[in-house]
């Protein structure tokens, strides 16, 4: 099993679906055997730059630690899912559980 870092970011017009789409993923992860270490919902927030015509994204960030296989079916995923605008898959060598310097600032 393999330690990885999302950050995806959902368009904000679908800011309403953000639980199901995590819930979704969640699903995938638990029912592969894999692990959530870190979950957080950044909420939504300005972008450095516009794109495709949009300047805020609502921003969701995951440390799992799952098989490459499913890691392979998540990108895909990420790549079809007509939610999200952007994401990022960073392997990583050890779980990260303590909370982001984002999740610090929000409170």
């Amino acid at each position: 099993m393999r330690h990885y870092e999302i950050v995806f970011m959902v368009y904000p017009n679908k800011s309403i679906y953000v639980n199901d789409i995590i819930k979704y993923y969640s699903s995938i992860i638990n029912n592969s055997n894999g692990k959530i270490h870190r979950l957080e919902d950044w909420g939504l927030r300005y972008l450095s730059y516009s794109i495709k015509k949009y300047y805020k994204a609502h921003y969701i960030l995951m440390n799992i630690e799952v098989n490459l296989d499913i890691m392979y079916k998540l990108k895909i995923d990420f790549k079809l899912n007509l939610n999200i605008l952007r994401f990022i898959c960073i392997r990583k060598k050890k779980p990260i559980i303590s909370a982001s310097f984002m999740n610090i600032n929000n409170k």
